[in-house]
């Protein structure tokens, strides 16, 4: 019997990661799913995904910024700017 390859080997280890991210994405919702938030927070499931849109639109913004730097960079290397 052959042994395990490195594609399978990566290949459970990032299901594994997988699987981490899920429990400790639904242990967040249950956390913030108590029924009575503090003042001017979001519960439940609906908070959880609020939180996450807000991470990926400020990295969305953070990765334009850094796309639209090295455009320029690259047009005043060029000469065309």
């Amino acid at each position: 019997m052959k042994g395990i390859s490195w594609r399978m080997l990566v290949g459970i280890v990032f299901v594994i990661i997988l699987l981490l991210v899920i429990i400790v994405l639904i242990a967040a919702a249950l956390l913030l799913s108590t029924g009575n938030p503090p003042e001017g927070e979001i519960s439940g499931l609906y908070g959880l995904v609020y939180s996450i849109e807000s991470v990926l639109t400020g990295i969305i913004t953070w990765a334009a910024e850094w796309i639209e730097f090295i455009a320029g960079q690259i047009g005043r290397i060029s000469g065309a700017l």
